[in-house]
């Protein structure tokens, strides 16, 4: 691992169209359990057009580097994750590079849900060039547009953006960093321009996701040399309201260490991890040096976890009308 790198900002945007869901009106899906379990009332934030996200990962970028006086000519590389890109050629990113006038490499990862800590990742390693001082991590998702209007899962999708700046600065140490392969779940698959969900993949995510989060975090702790108790904070990424009482279950953890913001914000894809970094720097109970991890999930894909050394740094989070 890369000595001495930090996340030294971090911005979210959101767009300013919220839809509020009430229990009584909450739609089964494949990934549910028990509905005893449902929230009172959670929110969702949608774009009107899926290529509306390259104005979110536009105020994103340029909110976190304003944070830390910083321009985009100043950065070094940037490493794009987003669900999913319009097609293989990632318009929306050749779109957002041309409105800022990139010049540095702009690199983008397609790893699905897994992707924003696989990007942070591959952010952190572009350290091992003498070279680089500064790079900006973006995570992105407009998937709410890949599934037809009548599909359930709708239910729990959310539009946004959110970016991350890594330097050699003070700020949240990058400790070390896990990945495990998820090849074993059922995979989604796309027809007439819609993605559908395999008749397994509710199971399998239900039976097979404790399991790979234990392995993810203890795996990580291990390699890094720490205990599951040295973590302050988990969050583990939480596309559903269930997560987090499985999380604490399988980690043998208090369930007030595991972070949720899906009823907030439902699920953000690669960038919910962002979100809940965000929304750490507003706890009260976590100090400069506590540990927390986050952990990335993508079905079919990769699991990847994060370690990371606390410390107080700007952050924001955008509500743009678009």
């Amino acid at each position: 691992m890369i000595n001495h790198v930090s996340l030294i900002s971090c911005a979210a945007s959101l767009p300013d169209r919220q839809l509020n869901i009430l229990r009584k009106n909450d739609k089964k899906t494949i990934f549910s359990i028990n509905d005893d379990h449902l929230p009172e009332r959670r929110s969702l934030w949608r774009l009107d057009k899926k290529e509306s996200i390259t104005r979110l990962m536009v105020n994103c970028l340029s909110k976190a580097l304003y944070q830390v006086n910083m321009n985009v000519n100043q950065l070094d590389c940037i490493i794009i994750s987003l669900v999913w890109p319009k097609n293989i050629l990632y318009e929306e990113v050749i779109d957002f590079v041309q409105q800022l006038n990139i010049t540095c490499p702009v690199i983008p990862v397609s790893l699905g849900t897994a992707g924003g800590m696989t990007a942070l990742e591959l952010g952190w390693n572009q350290f091992s060039n003498p070279a680089c001082k500064r790079v900006a991590v973006l995570a992105a998702c407009n998937y709410v547009h890949w599934f037809a209007a009548e599909n359930p899962i709708n239910s729990l999708l959310s539009d946004g953006a959110a970016c991350a700046i890594l330097s050699y600065d003070s700020g949240i140490s990058l400790v070390y960093s896990k990945t495990i392969q998820t090849y074993d779940y059922e995979r989604l698959i796309f027809i007439n321009n819609y993605v559908q969900e395999t008749i397994g993949l509710g199971s399998s995510i239900i039976s097979k996701l404790p399991t790979t989060i234990f392995n993810s975090c203890y795996q990580l702790c291990r390699d890094a040399g720490k205990d599951i108790n040295d973590i302050r904070y988990f969050h583990i990424y939480d596309p559903i309201y269930w997560v987090s009482e499985v999380s604490a279950k399988i980690l043998q953890v208090s369930q007030d260490r595991i972070l949720t913001i899906f009823n907030k914000y439902g699920s953000l894809g690669p960038a919910q991890n962002f979100f809940a970094l965000i929304e750490l720097n507003a706890c009260s109970d976590i100090f400069s040096d506590d540990l927390f991890i986050l952990f990335g999930f993508g079905p079919f894909a990769t699991s990847t976890s994060f370690l990371l050394s606390w410390k107080k740094i700007p952050t924001v989070i955008d509500f743009i009308s678009i």
